[in-house]
């Protein structure tokens, strides 16, 4: 599909997990706010518990991924109840900034300190 293509489009549900707020209305709250006082680039609050099946899992998920869940979760709940759709013309779209970066940077610390079978 090119640019400015007719087709339409149609946005069923939304979720955020921002340095802004978690969650369309707290997203929108911070964006309309001061910036504030400490670090605006830190997600502060998240509990990623909320979305994962247990600690393990929720240990086992990067930080990155963990955003994408709770995202997720949020827009599936904001979508409600879809109905009957043909998921062959059903998307996702999902954006992050560069993520996942920590995570890598201690896996390659290991592999240096403990060799490759640790990663």
């Amino acid at each position: 599909m090119r640019f400015g293509s007719p087709r339409r489009v149609a946005v069923t549900g939304m979720g955020v997990v921002s340095c802004a707020g978690i969650g369309l209305d707290a997203f929108w709250q911070g964006l309309l706010s001061a910036a504030p006082e400490r670090d605006p680039r830190t997600v502060e609050d998240f509990d990623a518990s909320k979305y994962f099946d247990g600690p393990k899992e929720e240990r086992r998920a990067d930080r990155v991924s963990q955003f994408a869940v709770a995202a997720t979760t949020q827009a599936l709940t904001d979508a409600g109840d879809l109905g009957d759709f043909d998921p062959d013309r059903a998307g996702v779209w999902i954006g992050t900034g560069v993520g996942g970066l920590n995570t890598l940077e201690e896996q390659v610390i290991i592999e240096h300190e403990n060799g490759p079978r640790r990663v």
